[in-house]
C-alpha cells in the first residue's frame, strides 16, 4: 500500500494539445489536411459522455425545457468543449448553451 507522503507525477504535455481529460488530446480540426484525430476524439468523447449518462443528451430529441434538462445538455457540452483545441471553437460557438 503506498504511504500517504507518495505522490504521483503525471507526464508533462503541451496544454495547447491535452484536454483536461487525461489522455484525450483535444480535437484539432486538421482534416483538410489528411491529418485529422476526429475519429479517436470521437470515440473517446462518446464513451465519456456515456459513462457520466450524457450521452443521449446529444443523441436523442429529447425534453429540453426543465432546469434539469438544461443542465445535462450544458455538462455535455462542456465536456465537447473542453476537449477541443481553441482554433475550433468557432465551429461549435453558434450551437452553445442556452440561458437559463
Amino acid at each position: 500500500m503506498p504511504s500517504s507522503s507518495s505522490t504521483e507525477t503525471l507526464p508533462a504535455t503541451s496544454s495547447a494539445t491535452k484536454s483536461l481529460t487525461p489522455s484525450i488530446e483535444k480535437l484539432d480540426g486538421s482534416m483538410s489536411r489528411g491529418q485529422s484525430n476526429y475519429y479517436a476524439w470521437k470515440f473517446r468523447v462518446i464513451h465519456i459522455l456515456e459513462k457520466k449518462g450524457l450521452l443521449t443528451r446529444i443523441e436523442e430529441s429529447l425534453d429540453k425545457t426543465t432546469n434539469e434538462a438544461m443542465t445535462l445538455d450544458n455538462a455535455a457540452f462542456t465536456i465537447i468543449t473542453l476537449n477541443v483545441r481553441d482554433s475550433q471553437i468557432t465551429h461549435i460557438f453558434r450551437t452553445g448553451v442556452r440561458q437559463r
